[in-house]
């Protein structure tokens, strides 16, 4: 039998026509991007984050469709109240040239109690949809979506996520392949989500930062099955359009690692690798690498 030993290895500005009411006190929620989290059935790249990014990311939209991002669990029980609200803001572009590209769009966020665990969750409180937004060829725009009120009081106990949902619906227009979602920004450029927005002071979500949940940056095998015909598959994970080389070795007491190949992580921060010569080599050993 051959045994395989899993080494997880480290190795323009926009124009904001948006003012925020500087008397509010709002909880940003930023849509973010660069790591990846464990949910019930696989992973996500689409995060959720109290602090802003620095580089901007962008999320196709040819039609109607939904986008979710998820925080971190909490380390501790966080009580929502009725007279709490849930809104956001919302950032598109259109990289079209022309007039014919031209689109409107409503958007509504959705936020849920999310339990990582058994893959269930309640809804929190539901923005509804905005009016009509033009995303015209050439523009970078933004909005906020309706503040809406808790229907209920509610606790996200220890351990459970945040959820958002949020639904982009094509009213009008032909966006092609140039209408694009923009988030992980700075404070301004960034779509971002409000929960909540109305309490005397900025509610300090008790993220665990030392979740298991989190994967980050650093790139990790997490399974390893041998094929029938001896060759071996790898599914690993890491940042999602990040490249990554894998590596292999026969001998872990003095190992020269050697590159068998590369792989680009999907926007899910998944990727797959088959050895076909593993069934070369007694025992082999691997590990992940950026190139």
């Amino acid at each position: 039998m051959k045994i395989r030993v899993l080494l997880p290895f480290l190795c323009g500005s926009l124009f904001c026509n948006w003012t925020i009411n500087a008397r509010a006190t709002q909880t940003w929620l930023a849509f973010r991007g660069g790591t990846t989290l464990h949910i019930n059935g696989g992973f996500t790249g689409q995060t959720l984050a109290t602090t802003f990014g620095t580089n901007l990311l962008s999320l196709p939209f040819a039609g109607t469709t939904s986008y979710d991002f998820y925080s971190l669990p909490v380390s501790a029980d966080v009580p929502l109240f009725t007279n709490d609200k849930g809104g956001g803001v919302i950032y598109m572009r259109n990289n079209s040239s022309v007039v014919a590209n031209d689109f409107s769009v409503s958007g509504r966020m959705e936020y849920f109690n999310y339990d990582p665990t058994t893959g269930t969750e309640t809804l929190i409180v539901d923005t509804t949809a905005s009016p009509p937004k033009d995303v015209n060829h050439g523009q970078t725009v933004n909005w906020a979506i309706p503040n809406a009120l808790l229907a209920a009081n509610t606790v996200i106990p220890v351990g459970h996520m945040i959820h958002i949902r949020m639904t982009l619906t094509l009213i009008a227009g032909n966006p092609a392949n140039f209408g694009q979602v923009v988030y992980n920004g700075p404070n301004g450029p960034s779509t971002s989500g409000l929960l909540p927005q109305n309490r005397s002071k900025v509610l300090d979500w008790p993220f665990d930062l030392n979740s298991a949940g989190l994967i980050g940056s650093q790139p990790q095998i997490i399974t390893c099955d041998p094929e029938s015909d001896g060759r071996m598959t790898l599914t690993a994970v890491g940042v999602g359009g990040a490249s990554y080389s894998i590596q292999a070795t026969t001998d872990l007491a003095a190992p020269v690692w050697t590159t068998i190949g590369t792989r680009i992580a999907g926007g899910n921060g998944l990727f797959s690798f088959i050895d076909q010569d593993a069934t070369n080599y007694p025992c082999r050993f691997y590990r992940l690498a950026t190139p």
